[in-house]
Protein backbone atom coordinates (compact mmCIF):
# COMPACT_ATOMS: atom_id res chain seq x y z
CA UNK A 1 0.00 0.00 0.00
CA UNK A 2 1.36 3.61 -0.66
CA UNK A 3 -0.40 5.09 1.90
CA UNK A 4 -0.30 9.30 3.10
CA UNK A 5 -2.38 11.39 5.82
CA UNK A 6 -3.29 14.60 4.31
CA UNK A 7 -4.01 17.52 7.16
CA UNK A 8 -4.48 21.02 6.51
CA UNK A 9 -1.52 22.00 8.55
CA UNK A 10 0.96 20.16 9.91
CA UNK A 11 3.96 21.47 12.31
CA UNK A 12 6.66 21.66 10.18
CA UNK A 13 4.56 22.94 7.15
CA UNK A 14 6.45 19.64 4.89
CA UNK A 15 6.36 16.44 4.19
CA UNK A 16 7.36 14.10 6.93
CA UNK A 17 8.25 10.40 5.85
CA UNK A 18 8.23 7.79 8.45
CA UNK A 19 11.60 6.04 8.68
CA UNK A 20 12.17 2.69 10.40
CA UNK A 21 14.97 4.14 12.73
CA UNK A 22 12.14 7.17 13.26
CA UNK A 23 8.95 6.28 13.82
CA UNK A 24 6.29 8.78 14.69
CA UNK A 25 6.15 8.31 18.75
CA UNK A 26 10.41 8.44 18.74
CA UNK A 27 10.29 12.46 16.65
CA UNK A 28 9.74 16.03 18.22
CA UNK A 29 6.08 15.99 18.92
CA UNK A 30 6.51 20.15 18.42
CA UNK A 31 8.12 20.32 15.50
CA UNK A 32 7.67 16.94 13.57
CA UNK A 33 5.01 14.84 13.96
CA UNK A 34 2.46 13.79 16.78
CA UNK A 35 3.13 10.69 18.77
CA UNK A 36 -0.46 9.50 18.96
CA UNK A 37 -2.79 10.69 17.02
CA UNK A 38 -2.83 10.29 12.85
CA UNK A 39 1.12 10.22 13.20
CA UNK A 40 0.60 6.56 14.41
CA UNK A 41 -1.19 5.60 10.87
CA UNK A 42 1.66 7.13 8.91
CA UNK A 43 4.21 5.18 10.57
CA UNK A 44 2.26 1.99 10.94
CA UNK A 45 1.75 1.89 7.09
CA UNK A 46 5.04 3.27 6.36
CA UNK A 47 3.68 6.43 4.80
CA UNK A 48 3.93 10.17 4.84
CA UNK A 49 2.53 12.80 6.20
CA UNK A 50 1.38 15.31 3.44
CA UNK A 51 0.39 19.14 5.16
CA UNK A 52 -2.51 20.33 2.01
CA UNK A 53 -1.19 24.12 3.14
CA UNK A 54 1.97 23.37 1.59
CA UNK A 55 0.74 22.45 -1.74
CA UNK A 56 -1.33 25.28 -1.99
CA UNK A 57 0.94 27.74 -1.01
CA UNK A 58 3.92 26.12 -2.95
CA UNK A 59 6.64 24.67 -0.34
CA UNK A 60 6.04 21.32 -1.81
CA UNK A 61 5.64 21.42 -5.53
CA UNK A 62 7.51 24.95 -5.27
CA UNK A 63 5.94 27.90 -7.78
CA UNK A 64 7.04 31.60 -8.34
CA UNK A 65 6.58 34.17 -5.51
CA UNK A 66 3.91 36.04 -7.49
CA UNK A 67 2.09 32.57 -7.79
CA UNK A 68 2.03 32.47 -3.73
CA UNK A 69 1.09 36.38 -3.68
CA UNK A 70 -1.87 35.88 -5.74
CA UNK A 71 -3.14 32.36 -4.32
CA UNK A 72 -3.05 34.49 -0.66
CA UNK A 73 -4.70 37.54 -1.92
CA UNK A 74 -7.78 35.43 -3.83
CA UNK A 75 -7.58 33.83 -0.43
CA UNK A 76 -8.02 36.96 1.77
CA UNK A 77 -10.69 38.35 -1.16
CA UNK A 78 -12.93 35.08 -1.04
CA UNK A 79 -12.08 33.30 1.98
CA UNK A 80 -11.06 30.48 -0.07
CA UNK A 81 -7.59 29.15 -1.85
CA UNK A 82 -7.84 28.88 -5.75
CA UNK A 83 -8.47 25.38 -6.66
CA UNK A 84 -5.58 25.38 -9.24
CA UNK A 85 -2.49 24.72 -6.55
CA UNK A 86 -0.74 21.42 -7.96
CA UNK A 87 -1.66 18.30 -6.42
CA UNK A 88 0.43 15.49 -8.69
CA UNK A 89 2.51 14.79 -5.89
CA UNK A 90 -0.36 12.55 -4.55
CA UNK A 91 -0.81 10.65 -7.70
CA UNK A 92 1.78 8.00 -6.63
CA UNK A 93 -0.27 7.03 -3.60
CA UNK A 94 -2.96 4.74 -3.78
CA UNK A 95 -4.41 4.69 -0.58
CA UNK A 96 -4.97 8.51 1.58
CA UNK A 97 -6.45 8.95 4.97
CA UNK A 98 -8.14 12.76 4.64
CA UNK A 99 -8.38 14.63 8.03
CA UNK A 100 -11.42 16.52 8.49
CA UNK A 101 -11.30 19.35 11.26
CA UNK A 102 -13.60 22.15 12.12
CA UNK A 103 -11.26 25.07 10.93
CA UNK A 104 -10.89 25.07 7.30
CA UNK A 105 -13.39 22.22 6.64
CA UNK A 106 -14.13 23.87 3.48
CA UNK A 107 -10.80 23.75 2.27
CA UNK A 108 -10.79 19.92 3.44
CA UNK A 109 -13.96 19.44 1.13
CA UNK A 110 -12.88 20.86 -1.94
CA UNK A 111 -9.81 19.22 -2.29
CA UNK A 112 -11.46 16.03 -1.41
CA UNK A 113 -14.21 16.10 -4.83
CA UNK A 114 -10.51 17.70 -6.84
CA UNK A 115 -9.02 14.74 -5.77
CA UNK A 116 -11.40 11.91 -6.44
CA UNK A 117 -11.93 14.02 -10.23
CA UNK A 118 -8.24 14.05 -10.97
CA UNK A 119 -7.00 10.75 -9.31
CA UNK A 120 -9.72 8.00 -9.20
CA UNK A 121 -7.39 5.19 -8.63
CA UNK A 122 -6.79 6.70 -5.43
CA UNK A 123 -8.91 5.33 -2.36
CA UNK A 124 -9.97 7.84 -0.20
CA UNK A 125 -10.49 7.55 3.72
CA UNK A 126 -12.24 9.72 5.63
CA UNK A 127 -11.51 10.78 9.71
CA UNK A 128 -12.35 13.37 12.10
CA UNK A 129 -9.92 14.95 14.17
CA UNK A 130 -12.47 16.49 16.54
CA UNK A 131 -14.49 14.77 19.33
CA UNK A 132 -17.70 13.76 18.49
CA UNK A 133 -19.45 15.93 21.05
CA UNK A 134 -17.90 19.10 19.74
CA UNK A 135 -18.58 17.99 16.36
CA UNK A 136 -22.00 17.10 16.26
CA UNK A 137 -22.76 20.19 18.61
CA UNK A 138 -21.09 22.71 15.78
CA UNK A 139 -22.69 21.06 12.79
CA UNK A 140 -26.26 21.40 14.35
CA UNK A 141 -25.76 25.06 15.09
CA UNK A 142 -24.59 26.08 11.65
CA UNK A 143 -26.22 24.22 8.95
CA UNK A 144 -23.84 25.22 6.11
CA UNK A 145 -21.25 23.44 7.33
CA UNK A 146 -22.89 20.44 8.04
CA UNK A 147 -23.46 20.36 4.50
CA UNK A 148 -20.17 21.11 3.93
CA UNK A 149 -19.22 17.92 6.12
CA UNK A 150 -21.88 15.69 4.03
CA UNK A 151 -20.06 16.65 0.69
CA UNK A 152 -16.26 15.63 2.24
CA UNK A 153 -17.57 12.14 3.84
CA UNK A 154 -19.73 11.50 0.45
CA UNK A 155 -15.80 12.39 -1.68
CA UNK A 156 -14.62 10.02 0.86
CA UNK A 157 -14.82 5.64 -0.21
CA UNK A 158 -14.91 5.17 3.30
CA UNK A 159 -15.59 7.18 6.16
CA UNK A 160 -13.60 6.02 9.53
CA UNK A 161 -15.05 6.39 12.87
CA UNK A 162 -12.82 5.50 16.22
CA UNK A 163 -15.33 5.67 18.67
CA UNK A 164 -18.37 2.63 18.09
CA UNK A 165 -20.96 4.38 19.55
CA UNK A 166 -20.83 7.55 17.23
CA UNK A 167 -21.03 5.13 14.02
CA UNK A 168 -24.95 5.26 13.90
CA UNK A 169 -24.56 9.48 13.54
CA UNK A 170 -22.00 9.40 11.02
CA UNK A 171 -24.19 6.99 9.11
CA UNK A 172 -27.26 9.33 9.42
CA UNK A 173 -25.23 11.46 6.92
CA UNK A 174 -23.34 9.61 4.50
CA UNK A 175 -23.81 7.68 1.58
CA UNK A 176 -20.54 6.05 2.01
CA UNK A 177 -20.13 3.15 4.26
CA UNK A 178 -19.02 4.29 7.63
CA UNK A 179 -16.82 1.70 10.08
CA UNK A 180 -15.58 1.77 13.43
CA UNK A 181 -11.54 1.13 13.28
CA UNK A 182 -10.16 1.86 16.21
CA UNK A 183 -7.27 4.54 16.13
CA UNK A 184 -3.72 2.80 15.80
CA UNK A 185 -1.71 3.07 18.96
CA UNK A 186 2.41 2.64 19.65
CA UNK A 187 1.49 0.36 22.45
CA UNK A 188 4.92 -1.52 22.14
CA UNK A 189 6.45 1.54 23.03
CA UNK A 190 4.31 2.96 25.46
CA UNK A 191 4.03 -0.20 27.80
CA UNK A 192 7.34 -0.49 28.60
CA UNK A 193 6.72 2.35 31.06
CA UNK A 194 4.09 -0.29 32.84
CA UNK A 195 4.31 -0.09 36.40
CA UNK A 196 2.43 -2.85 38.42
CA UNK A 197 -0.15 -1.57 41.33
CA UNK A 198 3.29 -1.92 44.16
CA UNK A 199 4.96 0.30 42.68
CA UNK A 200 2.32 3.33 42.57
CA UNK A 201 2.47 6.02 44.53
CA UNK A 202 -0.57 7.21 46.75
CA UNK A 203 -1.65 9.30 44.15
CA UNK A 204 -5.47 10.43 42.13
CA UNK A 205 -4.93 11.78 39.19
CA UNK A 206 -7.84 14.19 37.71
CA UNK A 207 -6.92 14.13 34.13
CA UNK A 208 -9.06 16.40 31.50
CA UNK A 209 -9.66 19.98 30.28
CA UNK A 210 -11.14 21.72 33.20
CA UNK A 211 -13.15 24.16 29.94
CA UNK A 212 -15.07 20.93 29.49
CA UNK A 213 -18.53 20.24 31.13
CA UNK A 214 -18.24 17.34 33.60
CA UNK A 215 -14.54 17.45 34.06
CA UNK A 216 -15.53 19.56 37.59
CA UNK A 217 -17.62 15.77 38.77
CA UNK A 218 -14.16 14.38 38.73
CA UNK A 219 -12.77 16.84 40.93
CA UNK A 220 -15.37 16.54 43.53
CA UNK A 221 -15.24 12.65 43.42
CA UNK A 222 -12.22 12.83 44.00
CA UNK A 223 -12.46 15.68 46.55
CA UNK A 224 -14.78 12.72 48.31
CA UNK A 225 -12.18 9.63 48.10
CA UNK A 226 -9.46 12.23 49.48
CA UNK A 227 -11.73 12.41 52.71
CA UNK A 228 -12.05 8.44 52.88
CA UNK A 229 -8.50 8.27 52.34
CA UNK A 230 -6.52 11.08 53.35
CA UNK A 231 -2.92 9.50 52.66
CA UNK A 232 -3.71 10.20 49.07
CA UNK A 233 -2.66 13.32 47.30
CA UNK A 234 -4.58 15.04 44.22
CA UNK A 235 -2.81 15.82 41.32
CA UNK A 236 -3.90 18.04 38.45
CA UNK A 237 -2.36 19.35 35.49
CA UNK A 238 -1.91 22.54 33.73
CA UNK A 239 -2.56 22.76 30.08
CA UNK A 240 -0.50 25.80 28.27
CA UNK A 241 -3.27 27.96 26.60
CA UNK A 242 -6.49 26.81 28.48
CA UNK A 243 -8.00 27.97 31.58
CA UNK A 244 -7.38 25.52 34.91
CA UNK A 245 -10.69 26.00 36.75
CA UNK A 246 -10.17 24.09 40.43
CA UNK A 247 -13.07 25.23 42.49
CA UNK A 248 -14.14 21.94 42.94
CA UNK A 249 -11.17 20.69 45.01
CA UNK A 250 -11.99 23.89 47.25
CA UNK A 251 -10.76 22.52 50.77
CA UNK A 252 -8.61 19.19 49.17
CA UNK A 253 -5.05 18.57 49.61
CA UNK A 254 -3.86 18.68 45.98
CA UNK A 255 -0.82 19.80 43.41
CA UNK A 256 -0.74 21.19 39.83
CA UNK A 257 1.90 19.33 38.22
CA UNK A 258 3.55 20.93 34.71
CA UNK A 259 2.47 19.89 31.49
CA UNK A 260 4.64 16.92 29.86
CA UNK A 261 4.80 15.74 26.43
CA UNK A 262 3.69 12.30 26.05
CA UNK A 263 6.83 10.33 26.37
CA UNK A 264 7.52 12.17 29.60
CA UNK A 265 3.99 11.64 30.31
CA UNK A 266 3.68 7.70 30.65
CA UNK A 267 6.08 7.72 33.34
CA UNK A 268 4.08 10.02 35.45
CA UNK A 269 1.11 8.24 34.52
CA UNK A 270 2.45 4.88 35.62
CA UNK A 271 3.24 6.41 39.35
CA UNK A 272 -0.49 7.49 40.22
CA UNK A 273 -2.50 4.28 41.38
CA UNK A 274 -6.14 5.86 39.80
CA UNK A 275 -7.32 8.02 36.99
CA UNK A 276 -10.24 9.58 37.17
CA UNK A 277 -11.71 11.50 34.05
CA UNK A 278 -14.95 12.50 33.40
CA UNK A 279 -14.96 13.45 30.23
CA UNK A 280 -18.03 12.88 28.25
CA UNK A 281 -17.52 13.99 24.69
CA UNK A 282 -17.25 10.48 23.29
CA UNK A 283 -13.33 11.20 22.45
CA UNK A 284 -10.67 8.33 20.93
CA UNK A 285 -9.48 8.52 24.77
CA UNK A 286 -5.52 8.56 24.70
CA UNK A 287 -5.51 9.22 28.63
CA UNK A 288 -7.37 5.69 28.78
CA UNK A 289 -5.19 3.98 26.44
CA UNK A 290 -2.26 5.48 27.78
CA UNK A 291 -3.63 4.11 31.38
CA UNK A 292 -3.89 0.62 29.97
CA UNK A 293 -0.66 1.09 28.61
CA UNK A 294 1.19 1.68 31.98
CA UNK A 295 -1.01 -0.17 34.14
CA UNK A 296 -3.17 2.59 36.16
CA UNK A 297 -6.77 2.00 35.72
CA UNK A 298 -9.02 4.96 34.01
CA UNK A 299 -12.49 5.37 35.67
CA UNK A 300 -15.16 7.80 34.67
CA UNK A 301 -15.28 8.04 30.95
CA UNK A 302 -17.30 7.16 27.96
CA UNK A 303 -14.53 7.55 25.61
CA UNK A 304 -13.90 4.58 23.34
CA UNK A 305 -10.94 3.52 25.26
CA UNK A 306 -12.73 4.01 28.16
CA UNK A 307 -15.55 1.78 26.84
CA UNK A 308 -13.19 -0.88 25.21
CA UNK A 309 -10.56 -1.14 27.60
CA UNK A 310 -11.67 -0.55 31.06
CA UNK A 311 -15.81 -1.05 30.65
CA UNK A 312 -16.15 -1.68 34.25
CA UNK A 313 -15.48 1.62 35.55
CA UNK A 314 -16.81 3.43 32.07
CA UNK A 315 -19.11 6.37 33.11
CA UNK A 316 -21.85 8.77 31.16
CA UNK A 317 -23.51 12.14 31.86
CA UNK A 318 -26.72 10.12 32.47
CA UNK A 319 -24.85 8.39 35.26
CA UNK A 320 -24.69 9.77 38.71
CA UNK A 321 -21.20 10.40 40.07
CA UNK A 322 -22.47 8.73 43.11
CA UNK A 323 -22.40 5.94 40.86
CA UNK A 324 -18.50 5.96 40.42
CA UNK A 325 -17.51 5.92 43.97
CA UNK A 326 -18.08 2.54 45.00
CA UNK A 327 -15.89 1.50 41.97
CA UNK A 328 -13.02 3.74 42.97
CA UNK A 329 -12.69 2.48 46.73
CA UNK A 330 -12.64 -0.69 45.68
CA UNK A 331 -10.06 0.17 43.45
CA UNK A 332 -8.27 1.62 46.03
CA UNK A 333 -8.46 -1.38 48.76
CA UNK A 334 -8.92 -4.56 46.82
CA UNK A 335 -5.78 -5.52 45.12
CA UNK A 336 -7.16 -8.66 43.58
CA UNK A 337 -9.74 -6.51 41.47
CA UNK A 338 -7.38 -3.84 40.91
CA UNK A 339 -4.76 -6.61 38.98
CA UNK A 340 -7.81 -8.17 37.31
CA UNK A 341 -9.43 -4.68 35.91
CA UNK A 342 -5.34 -3.47 34.61
CA UNK A 343 -4.32 -7.01 33.07
CA UNK A 344 -7.67 -6.76 30.76
CA UNK A 345 -7.10 -3.51 29.86
CA UNK A 346 -3.46 -4.28 28.83
CA UNK A 347 -4.10 -7.70 27.27
CA UNK A 348 -6.74 -5.36 24.62
CA UNK A 349 -4.45 -2.51 24.19
CA UNK A 350 -2.32 -5.10 22.02
CA UNK A 351 -5.11 -4.85 19.08
CA UNK A 352 -4.43 -1.39 18.49
CA UNK A 353 -0.62 -1.67 18.17
CA UNK A 354 0.86 -1.02 14.48
CA UNK A 355 1.28 -4.52 12.57
CA UNK A 356 -2.09 -5.59 13.56
CA UNK A 357 -3.43 -2.33 13.28
CA UNK A 358 -2.27 -2.00 9.87
CA UNK A 359 -2.93 -5.44 8.68
CA UNK A 360 -6.73 -4.75 9.96
CA UNK A 361 -6.67 -1.25 7.88
CA UNK A 362 -5.40 -2.71 4.54
CA UNK A 363 -7.85 -5.78 4.82
CA UNK A 364 -10.57 -2.99 4.99
CA UNK A 365 -9.13 -0.88 2.31
CA UNK A 366 -9.00 -4.44 -0.04
CA UNK A 367 -12.73 -5.33 1.16
CA UNK A 368 -13.98 -1.76 -0.20
CA UNK A 369 -12.30 -1.32 -2.99
CA UNK A 370 -12.93 -4.47 -4.96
Amino acid sequence: MQFAVIEYSSKTGRIWKHTPARPNYLSDPQREIDPTSFGCYVSALAGEHVPLIGMITGDINPVSSLTRFTRRVIKKLTGAWPQTYDISYLKKFDTIMLVHQLSDAHEIAAFAKRLRQLYPHIFILGVPTQPYGILKAHLENQPHERQTFIEYMNACDLFLTVVKDTQAWYESMARKPVVYLPQIYPAHYASQFFKPRSHKQKALFVAGVTERDNIAEGQRLTAALQRQFPEYIIRVTKIPGLKLDLSALAGARYEVVEFAQWREHLPFLAEQMLVINTDYLFTRGRVQVDCAAVGTPSLGANSDGQTDLFPALAGGPHLPIEKLEPLARKLLTDKVYYQQITDQARDKLQKYDYEESAVRLQLLVKQYRS
